[in-house]
């Protein structure tokens, strides 16, 4: 029985100590000391390879990004169209192919039977992808709000982030 007793007493003491107060947890609900930054710059040590029907294309760097004014843009995001950043894209029939540092792939057609345009894409958290886009409306209003609310969401392919860029022209 003292055992008993000596094991309920343990328990007792114990206990309040694994419990927290309600005034704990609200504590460490508070929100970020600040909001994300209105204006993002590309990440300073960008270089995308970019290969134009395998021979070598100067990088793409945060420069060339700063240097041209983005061909879609808001408040949260810029994109620019590849034609903008390389040139010898341009033509119909153009695949430009995304490769990730992890070494995934997406292959765009440009310009694709839906009309979606490849872009760069820099996202408000400074990430670099490449996306494609209707250039007719770049930023649809469900951008970003799948999820909890069970929205579709964006189901475009993406693809970041970026390695490098491959430009090829079947037949050719």
């Amino acid at each position: 029985m003292p055992r008993l007793l000596a094991l309920a007493f343990a328990i007792a003491a114990i206990a309040p100590a694994g419990c927290s107060r309600a005034s704990d947890e609200t504590a460490a609900k508070k929100w970020p000391d600040q909001a994300p930054p209105k204006d993002v710059s590309p990440p300073a040590d960008l270089a995308i390879e970019v290969s134009v029907l395998g021979t070598a294309q100067p990088p793409i760097t945060a420069a060339t990004l700063t240097s041209h004014h983005a061909d879609f843009a808001d408040a949260e995001r810029s994109a620019w169209l590849i034609t903008t950043l390389v040139p010898s894209a341009g033509p119909a029939g153009s695949v430009v192919e995304a490769v990730a540092t992890t070494g995934v792939s997406v292959k765009f057609e440009r310009p694709a039977s839906t009309g979606l345009e490849p872009v760069l894409f820099l996202t408000r958290r400074g990430e670099v992808l490449v996306s494609a886009i209707d250039p007719k409306d770049p930023f649809p209003r469900y951008h970003g709000q799948g999820g909890r609310l069970h929205r579709a969401g964006d189901a475009t392919p993406r693809v970041g982030p970026v390695k490098r860029i491959v430009i090829t022209q079947p037949g050719k």
